[in-house]
C-alpha cells in the first residue's frame, strides 16, 4: 500500500466480487422460483439482481484483459449506474409491501405489483437523461484508461518505465508508469465522471438509511396488528439488511467525502499524481475500503432479504441461510485477521509468515467456541423459522408427545403425515429434535 502496489488486492477483490455476484444471483433465482407471480418475490429478485451487478465491480482486472475490452469495461459501468438509481428507488419503495402508516397508498395492487418492471424503467430514462444532458457518457460517469505493462520495456536505474495508455472515448489522458518489479501485467483504471456520478456513489447509502427508519416503523406497526407476524418478520429482516448496508457502507462513503476533499475527486487514475506515500496510503485506504464495504453490505443484504421472503416458502432455508452465514463470517473475519498480522509482523521483524502462525494457529484450534459465538449471533439475526408444511407436522407431533412418549400407532400417523406434507426422513429429525430441545428449555 505504501507504494501503490496493489495488484494483489486488486485481483483478491475482483474475484471476491465475481463470487459475491454468483451468489447473490442464485438467491435472487431462489425468490422467484419459489413464488414466480407473487408481486413481493418479484420485487426481491430485482433488488438482489441489481445489487448483484453493483458487487460485480472491477470484474475487468481479474483477467489481463487488452485493450479492446475498453468499450465492455464501459458498458458495464454505464448499466452499474444504472443500478444505482434502481436501487436507490428500490430500498424506498419496499413499504409497499411493508407499510407504514403515511404509505398505505403505496400497497394499492396497481402499484405494488408493477414496481418490479416500472422502477427499472424509470432507472433508464433518468440516466438517459443525464447522459444526454452532459453530452456523453465519458462527461457523465468518467471514462476508462486501460494500462499496458507487459511490452518491452526499458526500465531506468529506479525501476520504472512508462506504460502503454489506451482510452474509451472522452477520457482525460493521464500518465502511467510501469514498475520492473511487477511487470508484465494489464488493467483497467476507471475515473469519475461529473458531480452528478459521485452523488450516485454516495446516495444509495443515504436511501438505506431512509429505509431503515420506514422498516422499523413498519416492523412496530405490523407487529402490533393482529395476524401480521409473519410480516413483521419480514420487516424486521428488512430493517437488520438495511442496518447493516448504512452502517458499514455509511462509514465507508465518509471515506469517499474525505478523499474527494483531500484530492479533488474520487479517482483511481489520481494515483498517478500524488507524490507523498503517506497520503497515498491514506488514499488507497479509502478506495479499497470503500469497494470491499459494497461485497460485505451485498452479501449481507442478500442473506437477510433472502430469510424474509423465503422462510415460509423453502424447507430448511433459515438453517441453510444461518450456516452458510456463519461460515462466511468465520472466514471473512479470519482472512482479515491473518492479513493483519502478516502485515504487522511484516513490517516489525521481515517475517510475514510468522504473523500469519500466531493468528492462523489460535483461529483453527478455537473455531468451535468462535463458531457456536457466530452461530449464536446468526440465529439472533435470523430466528427458526418453518414453512406451513412443518408447522402442520410440528401440530401433529405436539399432539402424539401429550404423554411425553410417542405410541407405535402415533409414529405410524407421523410418517404418513410426512408423507402427506412432502417432509424427508432428515428434515423430520431435526424438527422432532427442535421441539424436544425447545420442552426441555420451557422446563
Amino acid at each position: 500500500m505504501s507504494i501503490g502496489w496493489t495488484m494483489g488486492i486488486t485481483h483478491i477483490f475482483a474475484f471476491l466480487a465475481a463470487l459475491t455476484f454468483l451468489v447473490l444471483v442464485f438467491l435472487a433465482m431462489l425468490i422467484i422460483r419459489a413464488r414466480p407471480k407473487a408481486p413481493e418475490n418479484r420485487f426481491m429478485c430485482v433488488l438482489l439482481l441489481a445489487e448483484s451487478w453493483r458487487v460485480l465491480a472491477n470484474w475487468y482486472n481479474l483477467f489481463p484483459l487488452g485493450p479492446e475490452f475498453l468499450p465492455y469495461v464501459q458498458y458495464y459501468r454505464v448499466v452499474w449506474y444504472f443500478c444505482g438509481i434502481l436501487c436507490i428507488m428500490l430500498y424506498v419503495s419496499t413499504v409497499a409491501f411493508y407499510p407504514t402508516k403515511r404509505t398505505e397508498f403505496m400497497t394499492k395492487e396497481p402499484i405494488k405489483n408493477n414496481l418490479w418492471w416500472a422502477l427499472p424503467v424509470i432507472s433508464a430514462v433518468l440516466l438517459g437523461l443525464m447522459i444526454a444532458s452532459n453530452g456523453s457518457v465519458a462527461s457523465t460517469i468518467g471514462g476508462t484508461v486501460h494500462v499496458d505493462c507487459s511490452q518491452d520495456m526499458v526500465f531506468d536505474s529506479e525501476g520504472n518505465a512508462p506504460a502503454v495508455l489506451s482510452y474509451s472515448p472522452g477520457t482525460e489522458n493521464i500518465n502511467g508508469t510501469c514498475s520492473e518489479d511487477l511487470s508484465p501485467y494489464m488493467y483497467f483504471v476507471p475515473e469519475s465522471g461529473t458531480g452528478l456520478s459521485l452523488l450516485l456513489l454516495v446516495t444509495p447509502v443515504f436511501s438505506a438509511i431512509f429505509a431503515v427508519f420506514l422498516m422499523r416503523n413498519a416492523w412496530g406497526r405490523l407487529e402490533a396488528e393482529g395476524g401480521r407476524e409473519d410480516e413483521a418478520y419480514e420487516a424486521r429482516s428488512l430493517f437488520i439488511g438495511f442496518t447493516g448496508k448504512a452502517l458499514i457502507k455509511g462509514i465507508m462513503v465518509f471515506s469517499i467525502i474525505f478523499t474527494t476533499v483531500k484530492f479533488g475527486r474520487f479517482n483511481l487514475a489520481d494515483m498517478t499524481s500524488i507524490e507523498d506515500t503517506d497520503q497515498l496510503v491514506i488514499y488507497l485506504y479509502c478506495l479499497y475500503g470503500f469497494l470491499f464495504s459494497i461485497l460485505l453490505t451485498g452479501m449481507f443484504e442478500g442473506f437477510m432479504f433472502s430469510y424474509a421472503i423465503l422462510k415460509n416458502d423453502i424447507l430448511g432455508i433459515d438453517e441453510r441461510l444461518r450456516a452458510t452465514f456463519s461460515t462466511a463470517v468465520f472466514a471473512t473475519f479470519g482472512a482479515i485477521l491473518i492479513l493483519l498480522g502478516t502485515e504487522a509482523m511484516e513490517s516489525a521483524t521481515g517475517w510475514g509468515w510468522a504473523g500469519g502462525i500466531i493468528i492462523g494457529l489460535p483461529l483453527i484450534v478455537l473455531r468451535k467456541p468462535i463458531f457456536s459465538t457466530i452461530n449464536s449471533f446468526s440465529s439472533m439475526l435470523m430466528p427458526e423459522s418453518f414453512t406451513a408444511n412443518e408447522k402442520v407436522y410440528l401440530e401433529a407431533y405436539e399432539l402424539a408427545m401429550e404423554e411425553l412418549s410417542i405410541t407405535a400407532e402415533g409414529r405410524r400417523f407421523l410418517q404418513l403425515q410426512a408423507k402427506t406434507l412432502n417432509l424427508n426422513e432428515q428434515r423430520i429429525q431435526y424438527l422432532e429434535s427442535w421441539y424436544d430441545a425447545s420442552l426441555k428449555e420451557e422446563e
